[in-house]
């Protein structure tokens, strides 16, 4: 059997892992050089496959960073829910959801890339409404849970769920900014121990 029919033989890759491959492709290209350097032919590059396999899953760059959007809001909000609506005390909960959403930009530098780009803040309304609402859904999320420790005891009774809750995103996000920005070269994980330690000081 030549090389040609065992390859024929293999089995085809669903749709859904073709995309995910191309969002991959397409976020590793975004921490890598930033938005303005995503290109079709860039994603194919990254993801191993012609332009043309790109665009039988995608209609074009556009779509692409949607179905990105769409990832990051699977990722780290869908995420969250999850783990607010498992079992534990609260201040558990909110330490899991922070260092899991520390992990994830450590391990894909182009979310937050992704996120503070011209296409999410000036480009695509579409894509920036969405974006808004995961966030929204997020804060709520993570004031939810600080409302329950609040309840509980775990958490001081003098603080805001929604204000404490905008203020722990805004420890990642300007954590996250600040990485990349230095060209991700401290150790973001160790940062994210320290402002969490810190923010317990401050909450409990």
């Amino acid at each position: 059997m030549n090389i040609r029919m065992r390859i024929d033989m293999l089995p085809k890759k669903s749709t859904r892992i073709r995309k995910e491959e191309i969002v991959q492709a397409a976020i590793q290209v975004i921490g890598a050089q930033g938005v303005n350097s995503l290109t079709i032919a860039a994603i194919a590059g990254r993801a191993g496959m012609s332009e043309a396999n790109i665009y039988r899953h995608f209609g074009g760059k556009q779509e692409i960073l949607s179905a990105l959007a769409d990832f990051i809001g699977t990722e780290v909000m869908g995420k969250a829910a999850a783990i607010a609506g498992g079992s534990g005390p609260p201040l558990e909960k909110l330490r899991a959801i922070f260092f899991s959403h520390v992990s994830l930009i450590a391990e894909l530098p182009g979310i937050p890339r992704f996120i503070f780009s011209d296409e999410v803040h000036l480009g695509d309304r579409e894509l920036s409404r969405v974006i808004a609402q995961r966030m929204a859904g997020y804060v709520e999320t993570l004031a939810g849970i600080i409302a329950a420790g609040i309840a509980e005891g775990e958490i001081r009774n003098s603080l805001a769920p929604r204000e404490t809750a905008l203020t722990m995103l805004g420890m990642i996000q300007f954590t996250a900014l600040r990485w990349t920005v230095a060209g991700t070269s401290f150790d973001i994980r160790d940062e994210a121990k320290k402002l969490w330690d810190n923010f317990m000081h401050l909450i409990r």
